[in-house]
């Protein structure tokens, strides 16, 4: 088992786009590095993979003149490039998450969702669904979009009030408000019949059972992002004063059991996902080459 991670604001000298890391032995390696000059990608965020596709959210690659985000499809057997859209009237595309042939995709910047067809690998711009929380269609609030997952087979969106101090988790499936008073939960996970965050800012992983009331609450140093379970336990990735660590916790208590420092600097941990059985990835890593795509949807 891996852990698939990638780097958010990315400033140079580092050009660390995707790395692995090795829950076995430890090892960890970048497999995917942005553009060699400086300024051209701030970064990569949310990670999604279907069973022969991964997708990738990127920022604006700016030495293309862009000013919009990306989504990226590699072949998830070897990391090779397939297509990159670029979405437009978007920005911030914080989290990916595909179910059943759809892609989820969450912009921060405009407080959407949108969701797209996606079940032979590559995006359908035909086939789309726009999502806004309804307090923000009625001008009670104006929420950024942080992450999203399916819990219990409905899907749940977390959103933090840009003009409050409010933070919401909402369910998508029933368009409604499932929980208020959260502290900036920037990244979800489903831990059994439980739902965890990670409370950014705040140095927390909160931990809701199944009335989405809060559980338990893990400390954690530093601004806590990067959220996700594998291997029978939950991991967090926190990044203070430029270091990036990735903590491992018990699923059942939240108790650190161990922390493992990721050698990348000028970088923030945007997102992991667990990968299994990984097939020829690069190594060393290989850089991005989409110039040539960029279809807009």
């Amino acid at each position: 088992m891996q852990l698939l991670v990638s780097f958010q604001h990315v400033r140079p000298p580092s050009r660390a786009g995707l790395g692995f890391l090795d829950l076995g032995t430890g090892r960890f390696r970048i497999v995917l590095e942005l553009p060699p000059t400086g300024g051209r990608c701030d970064g990569l965020l949310g990670l999604a993979r279907s069973d022969r596709m991964l997708f990738v959210s990127a920022a604006p690659f700016r030495h293309l003149g862009e000013a919009e985000p990306s989504l990226l499809v590699f072949r998830a057997e070897d990391l090779m490039p397939e297509a990159r859209y670029q979405v437009t009237g978007f920005s911030d595309l914080t989290d990916l998450e595909y179910h059943e042939g759809t892609l989820y995709v969450l912009s921060s910047g405009t407080g959407q969702m949108i969701a797209f067809r996606a079940d032979r690998g590559l995006i359908d711009p035909a086939e789309r669904f726009l999502w806004r929380p309804r307090l923000a269609v009625e001008g009670k609030a104006d929420p950024a979009l942080h992450a999203l997952t399916f819990f219990r087979n409905e899907l749940y969106v977390s959103a933090s009030d840009r003009a409050s101090f409010d933070a919401f988790l909402f369910n998508v499936t029933r368009d409604s408000v499932a929980a208020r008073t959260l502290q900036d939960p920037e990244s979800l996970a489903v831990v059994g019949n439980t739902l965890c965050y990670a409370a950014g800012r705040f140095g927390a992983v909160h931990q809701l059972g199944a009335d989405l009331a809060l559980q338990r609450s893990a400390g954690i140093e530093g601004h806590v992002q990067g959220l996700c379970e594998a291997d029978g336990s939950l991991f967090a990735a926190s990044t203070n004063q430029g270091r990036c660590v990735i903590h491992r916790l018990k699923a059942d208590d939240l108790s650190l059991e161990a922390s493992i420092p990721i050698d990348v600097d000028g970088v923030e941990v945007a997102c992991m996902l667990p990968i299994e059985g990984a097939g020829a990835w690069p190594d060393p890593p290989e850089p991005i080459w989409f110039e040539m795509f960029g279809e807009r949807i």
